[in-house]
């Protein structure tokens, strides 16, 4: 029985951990402190495998502790989300647009949106949840998470053409 569970756990783990850890690093901004989050995440979701709700998503649940274990980081730190989203916007402002390609414009304009709408750009196309498994993750309604992807998108590519008419 022990097998099976070990098993299951490390193939969820080889399943998510790219996913999880760049998340982590979104959030702290640092490759040693994403894989200290991460994995004090997969402790958090070892030790409460069992308490896993089989009708959700594993992996919404997973992203879920994800985030819990980044709120505790920030609080137990003293440090304010909103202190790395200011270190964000300006280091996306730091490089000069005639020298950017599409890939670092993109990245420039991500790192220039809200918290909020760089987590609901990231749970979506960096770690591929679905609409309903991002909204279990944030606790919000499904309608929500279409509204905040819906103007993090805009802001995009609103920031995508100014960079572009800068050129």
């Amino acid at each position: 029985m022990a097998r099976t569970f070990q098993t299951e756990f490390d193939q969820f783990w080889r399943q998510t951990c790219g996913k999880v850890r760049a998340y982590m690093f979104c959030a702290s901004n640092s490759a040693s402190d994403a894989d200290d989050l991460a994995q004090e995440c997969y402790l958090r979701a070892f030790r409460n495998w069992d308490r896993f709700d089989e009708r959700g998503s594993r992996q919404a649940w997973l992203f879920a502790i994800a985030r819990n274990t980044q709120t505790d980081w920030f609080r137990k730190r003293g440090r304010d989300a909103r202190v790395l989203e200011r270190s964000l916007v300006e280091r996306a402002s730091e490089a000069s647009p005639p020298e950017l390609d599409d890939a670092e414009a993109l990245w420039r304009a991500i790192g220039r949106l809200t918290a909020e709408h760089r987590e609901i750009v990231h749970l979506r196309f960096g770690a591929d949840l679905s609409y309903d498994e991002i909204a279990r993750t944030l606790n919000v309604p499904v309608g929500t998470v279409r509204s905040r992807l819906h103007r993090a998108l805009k802001a995009i590519r609103e920031q995508m053409e100014e960079v572009r008419n800068e050129t």
